[in-house]
């Protein structure tokens, strides 16, 4: 098993637990606050920055993951852009869903399994590449940007399986607010129980 399908297995494990809170655990607070306001409305925007930079990333990477370096575009300022973009759209659901324990079982999770990952493949593409990779990872930070470093040319070559696969993303994503409105009326109309309420 490759190490991309062995980190979203794992992945896909571990969120078990933020599924089950996000249908079994709600906050103390109404549902008109302003408190679900301002969490709904730094979700969607969390949201929308995730989705933007992984498809951002997805045009410059298409289907070349592990296959050469790339270097330009997102991958100029950092060199795991991705896991960035996924990082944010884990919080904007985090907060769509207005669930504090969801905001910190969510970091619990992606940090240590994306820290570990980015060593595991680090250490496969110095091997693979050797002085070219080292020579990059000195000068592009691992995760925080560094926006003096980007760099584009005018033209890049964008993979169509990549793009339908992120257009799905895209579209998963997009419907992620309504599943939580969903969450709501089932909720509100006790189809689906409320194991606990998590004080405001």
């Amino acid at each position: 098993m490759g190490l991309r399908k062995l980190r979203i297995n794992f992945l896909r494990l571990a969120f078990i637990p933020v599924v089950f809170v996000a249908v079994f655990v709600r906050p103390a607070w109404s549902l008109d606050s302003f408190n679900a306001f301002l969490m709904e409305f730094g979700g969607y925007l969390f949201l929308l920055a995730g989705l933007i930079i992984r498809i951002w990333c997805t045009f410059y990477i298409g289907n070349r993951k592990s296959k050469e370096i790339i270097t330009d575009g997102p991958y100029s300022l950092c060199r795991n852009p991705l896991y960035i973009g996924t990082f944010l759209l884990a919080l904007g659901v985090g907060l769509c869903f207005e669930n504090l324990v969801m905001l910190l079982l969510i970091p619990a999770i992606i940090i240590p399994v994306h820290i570990i990952t980015t060593r595991m493949e680090e250490t496969n593409l110095e091997a693979k590449f050797g002085e070219p990779y080292r020579m990059y990872k000195q000068k592009v930070p691992r995760f925080w940007p560094r926006f003096s470093n980007y760099h584009s040319p005018d033209t890049i070559e964008i993979n169509v399986n990549s793009i339908r696969r992120i257009a799905m993303d895209t579209v998963i994503v997009l419907l992620l607010p309504e599943i939580e409105e969903l969450l709501e009326l089932l909720h509100l109309y006790e189809i689906v129980p409320v194991l606990w309420y998590f004080p405001s």
